[in-house]
């Protein structure tokens, strides 16, 4: 990498945490939830995980598919919302069921527990 490109690539990851940065004390100041990646919060689930309870009539139907909750995540690293985003009327109430039991290692900014928002992603297939 030459000393132009250097300096570029600096310049952007600079810019980058910068953009983070503020977005994180703009939820701070609205007391807003942050919003944190499904990967990232996964990482942070306490074991062992609740798993959901495939329902006997969707089973029966062979209803199949992934039910999309937001989840907000308290300061101590309890679920305190879920709305459903997306999946199959049949599978719903068991996916959030199933995740309103998790708790995840609190999230930590400065050293502070904060609120976070997440997507979380409840897979049914009839293989389970």
């Amino acid at each position: 990498m030459n000393q132009g490109s250097n300096g570029m690539f600096v310049r952007r990851a600079m810019t980058v945490l910068l953009s983070a940065g503020l977005t994180l004390a703009l939820a701070l100041a609205q007391d807003k939830p942050m919003r944190i990646g499904g990967n990232v919060m996964q990482a942070n689930l306490i074991t062992p995980v609740v798993k959901p309870i495939y329902p006997p009539e969707a089973k029966q139907k062979r209803v199949e598919g992934t039910v999309r909750l937001e989840v907000t995540i308290d300061k101590d690293g309890h679920v305190s919302q879920i709305a459903i985003v997306s999946g199959p009327a049949e599978l719903t109430q068991s996916a959030t069921d199933a995740v309103r039991q998790w708790s995840y290692k609190p999230t930590l900014l400065n050293g502070e527990p904060v609120e976070v928002q997440t997507t979380v992603d409840v897979n049914y297939t009839l293989s389970q």
